[in-house]
């Protein structure tokens, strides 16, 4: 399982105690500061969006992304039977449904946001 990002904050302030020069002071602690968020910056761009369904799975009914074992990926919504505890992917797009076996990671959908005609993704 990949680590959070408080998991590797900790290391790092571990890491960066144990080595860093304690009378750091002004300028240079900002620096240290800086360097700090941008080893966190590199570390999240790292990651990647895809979610395993190991880990969790979306909220019933949230369209998502799903990543089947073959790699094809398909837009669906996580689905319940009422009867068990069983969980199947409805492509509403091709009136299919997919066994919750077939898939192995799921993503969110990157919002939009539309400026005239166009549409583009919402950056972070």
């Amino acid at each position: 399982m990949k680590q959070t990002l408080e998991e590797v904050a900790k290391e790092n302030i571990l890491f960066n105690h144990r080595t860093v020069d304690r009378t750091l002071s002004g300028s240079n602690l900002a620096q240290f500061g800086i360097t700090n968020f941008i080893q966190g910056a590199e570390w999240q761009a790292k990651q990647s969006p895809w979610v395993s369904v190991k880990d969790r799975l979306p909220e019933l009914g949230d369209p998502v992304l799903i990543r089947l074992k073959d790699g094809t990926v398909r837009l669906a919504v996580l689905d319940t039977d009422d009867n068990s505890d069983a969980y199947f992917w409805s492509d509403n797009y091709s009136y299919e449904t997919i066994s919750g076996w077939d898939t192995t990671h799921w993503m969110p959908i990157p919002p939009l946001e539309s400026n005239g005609n166009e549409l583009k993704r919402k950056e972070k």
